[in-house]
């Protein structure tokens, strides 16, 4: 294999997505240090179709059945008894109910069924009965008026990745000093992100006033690392120290499994969710790593605090004050540590500390309101522990996919196992949010290449199991189950990608990939209102494109995409009324899409 495929094979295997700023290529040496710069970009646009699918059907059941017959056979006694049906309100309600029950009590009394003195008892009993036919009623004419059977079409574009709302290009500046003890890490993003951005400068614009194309002129944004830092050895502790401040991204326990640069099909699972990186927006960052040559050698320990919360909801906050409360500060903290045994095995383990607290600006406010009002607060979820373990059998002695020697190892692979444990004190609150207090959640994944390149393939496999209360499982909250009552969710998927070189005897720079993925969410359970309840989403993507690399670090791919989603519901309601729900949609798109590094 020519030394371009070689190249292409080992930027997959070094994970280049994880930070851009390890890919300079450009280097300014100057009197008291190196600066190293460069510059990146990616987007992928797509043009296709999408068709919307949904139908919902409410049934009464035989038990509701007999209340509609007991509703319509009162009315009718009610009205050959001198009554007027005028309207459908309680007032009218309430008079059928008194007057028929009246009327059943007298004729049990005549036919000499009850004695006169229990009349009053057996008016009561058939009044209760009456009622609860009228509530069946009411809850059938309610699930009824949700019935739909509809569906829609439309010719659509979009830009991916969705985490760059569609496209990135940025540049990196890298400083160092001639003894590597100092340095700084800085990169700047056209981000789209930062469209979004303008209410920070005015947080007092309408929403109708919004002008997306205008903000647009200042869609820059700080990218995943600007940070200024200094480490040193430690000798008498055999370590080497670094401490950190700022805006960072540290990666060394982080999962390395991730994306090809958005090249496969949706719901690929990420480098996070095998084991999360270190990723404070604004704070410090302390680590110590083991000196070669010494019994310490492959240990790793790192700690971060996130001061985001300092920033307030927005720079007009001017009320906030810029301190940051010490205890909120401390629900921040993530720590971790890590030991490789180069050419066997990686093992790690990290707290990551968060809370629901309005104030947690990891998210926007309303993240967690539901909770919040109904009672959770900061002290009901503490974070989680994530614990992994990356096989480096593989790999021909390398500690690391950036280190893999393609010419001695031309065949190398990568598994890694993680396993999420949320901290959650008070179980209910599980129901608000399953996919962040799931009960566990664990990610397998691997990647590979076969002769240096000739073939690159990577996949995962995941599962979680949470509870949930399904309002947000099932449009327009027509199931949401009582607090504390929460359904049991299973979520489970694979996804998986093999690239293959098509021109090996040539120039060797074009591709041709196959992806897929498959996820289900499952869930089975009943309240006091919701029996039998089976709740089932299907989500099924598959991907073919045709890529063409420019260059070590450039490529241009182009392909055909189909994603498509099932959903069903069913269950009783009160016992009265079978309600089912049906949703399908499918996607046909082409993605057209570039990614380049200098």
């Amino acid at each position: 294999m020519k030394k371009i495929l070689a190249a292409a094979a080992g930027l997959v295997l070094a994970g280049f997505t994880a930070g851009a700023q390890d890919n300079y290529t450009s280097t300014l040496r100057t009197s008291v240090g190196d600066i190293s710069f460069g510059a990146w970009g990616r987007s992928t646009f797509n043009i296709g179709h999408s068709e919307v699918d949904t139908k919902i059907t409410a049934d009464a059941t035989t038990l509701g059945q007999q209340a509609l017959d007991g509703v319509t056979s009162a009315e009718a006694a009610y009205t050959s008894l001198g009554g007027t049906l005028t309207s459908d309100n309680e007032g009218y309600i309430a008079d059928v109910i008194s007057t028929v029950s009246a009327a059943q009590a007298a004729q049990a009394v005549a036919t000499g069924a009850i004695d006169a003195s229990a009349q009053a008892a057996y008016q009561a009993q058939a009044a209760a009965t009456l009622t609860q036919a009228y509530q069946a009623k009411a809850a059938i004419a309610m699930l009824k008026a949700m019935e739909t059977d509809e569906s829609t079409s439309k010719n659509y574009a979009s830009l991916d990745p969705d985490w760059s709302y569609g496209s990135r290009v940025g540049f990196w500046i890298i400083g160092r000093t001639p003894d590597n003890h100092f340095g700084f890490d800085f990169n700047l993003d056209s981000d789209g992100h930062a469209l979004f951005l303008h209410k920070l400068y005015d947080a007092d614009e309408a929403e109708e006033d919004v002008n997306y194309n205008e903000d647009g002129k200042y869609a820059v944004a700080i990218g995943d690392q600007a940070k200024i830092w200094a480490q040193g050895d430690i000798e008498p502790l055999a370590v080497t120290g670094k401490i950190a401040f700022g805006k960072m991204r540290e990666n060394y326990l982080r999962g390395s499994i991730g994306d090809f640069g958005q090249r496969e099909s949706s719901d690929v699972k990420s480098e996070d969710d095998i084991f999360s990186e270190f990723w404070p927006t604004t704070g410090l960052f302390v680590s110590a790593t083991g000196m070669k040559d010494t019994v310490l050698e492959g240990a790793y320990a790192a700690a971060a605090i996130d001061l985001s919360g300092t920033l307030g909801v927005s720079c007009a906050d001017t009320d906030r004050d810029s301190d940051m409360p010490l205890y909120d500060a401390l629900r921040t903290v993530q720590a971790g540590i890590g030991y490789t045994i180069p050419g066997i095995a990686q093992i790690k383990a990290q707290y990551w500390g968060d809370s629901i607290s309005a104030d947690n600006y990891r998210y926007a406010e309303s993240k967690f309101a539901s909770a919040r009002a109904a009672g959770y607060d900061m002290n009901d979820y503490y974070g989680r522990l994530e614990f992994g373990i990356d096989f480096l059998g593989f790999m021909g002695g390398a500690t690391g996919l950036g280190d893999v020697d393609l010419e001695k190892t031309p065949n190398a692979n990568l598994i890694e196992v993680g396993f999420k444990l949320p901290l959650v004190t008070r179980d209910e609150l599980r129901e608000y949010d399953p996919e962040t207090f799931y009960n566990w959640y664990s990610c397998i994944g691997t990647m590979g290449v076969v002769e240096k390149g000739f073939i690159l393939y990577k996949g995962h496999i995941w599962g979680g199991q949470g509870t949930s209360n399904l309002a947000q499982y099932t449009p327009g909250g027509i199931v949401t189950l009582e607090k504390g009552k929460g359904a049991d969710i299973l979520m489970a998927g694979v996804d998986a990608l093999a690239e293959v070189c098509i021109n090996p005897f040539g120039s060797q720079d074009l591709f041709v990939g196959l992806s897929g993925n498959y996820n289900i969410t499952k869930a089975d359970g009943e309240d006091s209102t919701f029996a039998d309840l089976k709740l089932r989403q299907h989500n099924v993507g598959a991907e073919i494109y045709v890529k063409k690399t420019f260059g070590a670090n450039n490529y241009l791919f182009v392909g055909i995409a189909d994603r498509y989603t099932k959903a069903t519901m069913e269950g009783t309601v009160g016992g009265v009324c079978d309600l089912s729900y049906e949703s399908s949609s499918n996607k046909i798109y082409m993605p057209i899409g570039i990614e380049m590094f200098f």
